[in-house]
């Protein structure tokens, strides 16, 4: 591993070519993973149970050198003007970089969801879907937190990397790594976007999303460089656990393999009400069950039924034969029908009775059923030794960045939700390194 001084010059050229070999090798994943928009679904961003930013808040100020009794962001100006939220070693904790993540996976969360509306009116919903989802992100404490608690992160990182490596030797990485960017990053955000050429896609990032491209590549590169200089560092153990290791945890852990019973059904279903009397429905559906009954081959019946639901059913599943996908406990909102397919005297094969509940009338077939039960050994066994795996390296991932934090200070800048409201909607845009060195 390597020193926070600089390598003898002997030995410098071998250090190089190694950690050039591992630019190549993983640069090319972690340009996807870098860039990839988080969903709205929660947990939020990053799923770090125990981050760097909630150890400096939960440990004594002393230990990482904390700044709670800063002045307000308000009145803190650093480097030609760009406020700051604090900073980590070498690195400030610009605040226009935290809004360029804000307003992008914004951004990419408003392209998913105006999809989902109806093509006819989405032109009329646009403007307001994105302004809604660019608010959620900018005001939701909790995903603010968790975008700068990774910034945290990586510039710990980028500090341990700028540090350790000669002046040349970072600028010939970085170089490589930008070649690496224009070749497969560029392609893949215009075809995202929707652009054609690098001058469309300035003008995207500047009209749509709100921020610059430059600052996109700039961030791109400081914090990929910061990812390969930690995955270098953590090296490539050769750990394998003994068949004891993992039958150990398989027996401590037995519940996370509990298999919840569910079945894959179809369904057809009649409604009815005001325009049609209870009784008729019934005969519309008995006359229905009788014709898919009078099929004695369970694969020609599951067919028919299909077949049936496809012609009269009137549910939301008609047109896909009443096909249901695996269903657990708990997913239906009629109470109904979830105790007759979960029931053990529906038959897989067998068709339900008319199964009545607030207008509408069903029946059920069960295509497959499991039942509640745990996963053997043998079928998780490989699962286990990749779990064990990828929790040696986390914990050593979590050494290594405990390490850093206590040699590079961190300061966080008090900023209240009044503060982050009014200055998180005048970003400066600025392409320069917060330290005034470029990396690219």
């Amino acid at each position: 591993m390597f020193s926070p001084r600089r390598p003898h010059s002997s030995i410098r050229a071998y250090l190089a070519a190694r950690f050039n070999r591992c630019v190549r090798r993983r640069r090319v994943a972690l340009l996807l993973v870098a860039t990839a928009a988080p969903s709205l679904a929660f947990p939020f961003l990053f799923s770090e149970p125990s981050s760097v930013a909630e150890r400096s808040l939960a440990q004594e100020p002393s230990e990482l050198n904390v700044r709670t009794d800063a002045a307000p962001l308000a009145s803190r100006s650093y480097y030609d003007g760009a406020e700051t939220l604090g900073r980590v070693g070498h690195e400030a904790i610009l605040r226009r970089d935290i809004l360029h993540q804000l307003k992008k996976f914004a951004h990419m969360q408003y392209l998913e969801e105006i999809e989902k509306i109806p093509e006819d009116v989405r032109e009329e919903y646009r403007e307001e879907y994105k302004k809604g989802v660019l608010q959620q992100y900018l005001n939701n404490e909790e995903i603010f937190t968790q975008v700068l608690d990774n910034h945290i992160r990586k510039l710990l990182f980028y500090n341990d990397y700028v540090v350790s490596r000669p002046k040349d030797q970072i600028e010939e990485q970085t170089k490589q790594l930008e070649e690496e960017f224009n070749e497969k990053m560029l392609p893949e955000l215009k075809e995202t976007f929707g652009c054609k050429t690098l001058k469309e896609l300035e003008d995207y990032f500047e009209r749509e999303i709100g921020s610059d491209y430059a600052q996109e590549k700039r961030i791109f590169m400081q914090q990929t460089l910061g990812e390969l200089w930690m995955n270098y560092n953590l090296g490539e153990e050769d750990f394998d656990p003994t068949v004891v290791d993992l039958r150990r945890y398989y027996e401590a852990n037995r519940d996370v393999y509990r298999v919840k019973p569910r079945v894959r059904w179809q369904a057809m279903t009649v409604y009815f009400g005001r325009k049609r009397s209870k009784e008729e429905a019934r005969r519309k559906i008995a006359h229905m069950g009788n014709a898919v009954q009078a099929e004695s081959d369970p694969k020609r019946q599951e067919a028919l039924f299909a077949e049936v639901c496809r012609v009269d059913s009137e549910d939301v599943f008609a047109s896909k034969g009443g096909y249901r996908d695996w269903t657990a406990p708990g997913s239906l909102r009629s109470q109904v029908v979830e105790k007759a397919i979960f029931s053990e005297n529906l038959p897989v094969g067998a068709l339900s009775r008319i199964l009545e509940d607030d207008g509408s009338l069903t029946i059920a077939r069960i295509i497959e059923r499991e039942t509640e039960r745990v996963k053997s050994f043998p079928e998780v066994q490989e699962e286990v030794r990749q779990k064990l795996i990828a929790d040696r390296r986390e914990a050593m991932r979590k050494t290594y960045e405990e390490r850093l934090s206590k040699r590079f200070s961190i300061e966080i800048y008090a900023i209240t939700q009044e503060e982050r409201e009014k200055w998180f909607r005048t970003a400066e845009r600025a392409t320069e390194s917060a330290t005034g060195r470029e990396i690219y």
